[in-house]
Order: C-alpha cells, then structure tokens, then sequence
C-alpha cells in the first residue's frame, strides 16, 4: 500500500552559529555534526512514521548566521508515513521536543497542502529581509559618516555569485536592493550594521565587497575596507 504523501508547514528559528540548514558535506567529509534539517526531520520521521521527508524552505542562512524574529517558513514533505495526523497536542510535543536541542525551535508547526510548497518557492526573492551585524572598518568612522549611510538608500547592488559558493551555485550576477541601512559606532573602526534588504542578498559580500565581486560595498560607500565579525 503506497501511502498518499503528507505536508507540515511551519517557521524556524537557528540559535547557533555553527549549524548549517541541510546536512554540509563536501567531497565526502561532513563540515558539522547536524543540520536543522536534521533536528527537525528526527522526531518528525518518528511520530509520523514516515519513510522519508524532503525540506523546503524559503531561501537560507549561511552556517554562521542566526534565524531569529518570526523565523524562516519551511515545508515538510512526508513520504510513506503511516499517520497522516496526529492526536491533540501533538504537533505542539513535537515543537517541545524540537526545541530541547538548544538550537533549533519551531513555531506554527501545522498539516498543510502541497501548494504551500510553490508558494514558498514564488515568495523567497519577493521578501525583504532584515539583518544585524557588527562589521569592523579600515578607519576610524565618525557617527556622521555613518548616518549619511542611510541616507543613501535604497542602494542597488550588482552581486556575482560568491567565491564561496560557487562549488554549489551558478556563476551570474543577481541585481539586489538594499533598502534600508542604520550604523551605529561602537568603538574606534567597530560598527554594528541594521540592514533591510531584498531575499536573495549576499550580506557578507555587501559588507567586504568579496574582490569587486559585489559592488558597491559598505566599504566602497565608506571609502574603507570593511569585513564582518558576525
């Protein structure tokens, strides 16, 4: 008996900065011991008693980047599972039980329909994203400077593919907006950087500008060099 695939949807929030979205390997070698794929998918598989899952997500965070706020929608695909529900209070468990690893919680864990999938998939580089960083400057950068950031917006950025991603993603250059930017100064050459941008943006790259691969940088706009600490 083939059982008819079932679908949660829901949104996560990554509390560590060494945790990738999806199993990280390369040429073999895993880089990290889990994955929030991975935290999620176990007690899931479980209660469910499913065969398999396939992960969707709308877009993703480097390894080293929290998800924080409302979290980041994801769909689960459940294939050959034995429930297609479960009894009263029991996504909520699942949600509890996620969240005992310490890394990864889950909100609004739900059953869903396959749509949801495609409209995950349509909504990702229609959404603006908002991130914090501290970013440290090649000079001492006065408060002024720094507001008149701001002022500035939106910035349209060019963004070739970036050298570190381009052992998985396509070499093209992708127009992105940055639409809304504050710094603040926190010491001599140290900033903390509030940023609203389109879905899809190369944060790190808009910060040190990767070799003139994104342009303009935060530090062409500062006319320093500039590179991320977090």
């Amino acid at each position: 008996v083939e059982h008819a695939a079932v679908f949660l949807g829901g949104r996560y929030l990554k509390l560590s900065r060494q945790l990738p979205q999806t199993a990280w390997i390369i040429d073999g070698v895993r880089k990290c011991p889990s994955s929030v794929e991975e935290i999620i998918a176990a007690p899931v598989l479980k209660a469910f008693d499913a065969a398999s899952l396939k992960f969707h997500s709308a877009g993703r965070e480097d390894v080293d980047v929290r998800m924080l706020g409302l979290g980041r929608p994801f769909m689960l695909e459940l294939r050959g599972a034995h429930r297609s529900a479960l009894p009263a209070g029991g996504l909520e468990a699942l949600q509890t039980q996620i969240a005992q690893s310490g890394v990864v919680h889950v909100r609004e864990l739900r059953v869903t329909e396959a749509l949801v999938q495609s409209l995950i998939k349509e909504g990702e580089d229609g959404h603006c994203k908002d991130y914090r960083a501290v970013v440290r400057l090649g000079r001492d950068v006065s408060q002024v400077e720094l507001d008149a950031l701001g002022r500035q917006c939106p910035v349209e950025l060019a963004q070739l593919t970036p050298l570190r991603v381009l052992h998985r993603r396509s070499h093209a250059s992708r127009p992105r907006s940055v639409y809304a930017l504050r710094a603040t100064r926190l010491a001599p050459r140290f900033a903390s950087l509030d940023l609203t941008t389109q879905a899809g943006t190369y944060v790190k790259e808009f910060v040190h500008g990767d070799f003139g691969r994104t342009s303009p940088s935060l530090g062409d706009l500062l006319g320093c060099e500039a590179d991320i600490l977090q």
